[in-house]
């Protein structure tokens, strides 16, 4: 397989980190860029703006590539929305012209073979059409080429998608509801065990990142401990990249111990290190960023 292209050098690291593990995942495919287009809802173009760190990524591409490459979606959504916050790398011009009114974005032009002889470029009259690569299902229609992020799958392959997505989402809502009746009639849960089980108000389904969620913090005490509902562990150990209900618990005790990190949404970025780092400074700990149990025990006192 060829060598990958040096990405550009204005990118910040997270935004580096995500480009990387994507073409190591299309590697682990096999598939040749227009392969891909073919398995998944973005162009050939498309793909090779992603994977030569010229257009962040939609998190739906980051998670359809993950699954064809048999890696976690989750983990890879969590390195995606790390990149966002940071991403600097300059976008295709999709802009409409200027001086029009209402037009929709204007189709760019294939790009040049950088093989190609410059006084060849420089005297032909328009570029001629490159061949088709092998695994091509078909010509790409003419005005569609050069459009960010078009969809290649067939219209029947999407709807059944969605459909499948769907029913994915009332399975989960149908768990998390027989979770609560379970719990609520389970011997032990009424009003003479509450004081024993006080500190075990922690999240009972399985822990799935989500860029746009965020979780509420229902902060209480027990046994003169501090408690967010979420998790009670007193010695997970988290660092960047990390994405479970502990990284909720810490979040939720971080912002109410006064270290502010803008969001709880489960995944251990910057901000969060920063915040550990500075709770660890006040407390004489050793300054690393990472939740471990000493950091633990301060967090909860």
């Amino acid at each position: 397989m060829a060598p990958w292209k040096a990405l550009p050098e204005h990118l910040d690291p997270q935004a580096g980190r995500l480009v990387d593990r994507l073409r190591r995942l299309k590697d682990a495919t096999g598939l040749s860029f227009t392969a891909l287009a073919t398995r998944t809802s973005y162009s050939r173009s498309s793909w090779e703006r992603y994977l030569n760190g010229r257009k962040l990524p939609p998190a739906d591409a980051v998670t359809e590539l993950a699954v064809l490459a048999g890696a976690d979606p989750d983990r890879m959504l969590a390195l995606h929305t790390l990149a966002a916050q940071t991403w600097t790398g300059p976008q295709p011009k999709d802009a409409a012209t200027p001086g029009t009114s209402g037009a929709g974005p204007e189709p760019t032009e294939p790009e040049p073979d950088p093989g190609a002889a410059p006084e060849a470029a420089a005297t032909a009259p328009a570029p001629a059409p490159a061949p088709a690569e092998p695994d091509a299902p078909a010509a790409v229609p003419p005005a569609l080429i050069g459009e960010p992020d078009v969809p290649a799958e067939p219209v029947r392959a999407r709807s059944a998608r969605r459909t499948l997505l769907a029913a994915g989402s009332a399975l989960v809502v149908v768990a998390a509801v027989l979770a609560v009746v379970v719990t609520l009639v389970l011997p032990g849960r009424g009003s003479a065990g509450v004081g024993e089980e006080e500190h075990r108000r922690t999240a009972t389904e399985e822990f799935a990142f989500k860029p746009d969620r965020t979780y509420d913090c229902d902060i209480h005490r027990f046994e003169g401990r501090l408690y967010a509902g979420h998790s009670d562990t007193q010695d997970a150990l988290l660092q960047q990249i990390s994405t479970t209900w502990e990284v909720v618990e810490a979040q939720c005790l971080l912002e109410h111990r006064g270290y502010r990190i803008g969001g709880i949404d489960g995944a251990y970025g910057p901000a969060t290190e920063r915040a550990v780092k500075r709770l660890q400074d006040k407390e004489g700990l050793v300054v690393d960023g990472i939740m471990g149990p000493h950091t633990w025990e301060a967090l909860r006192r």
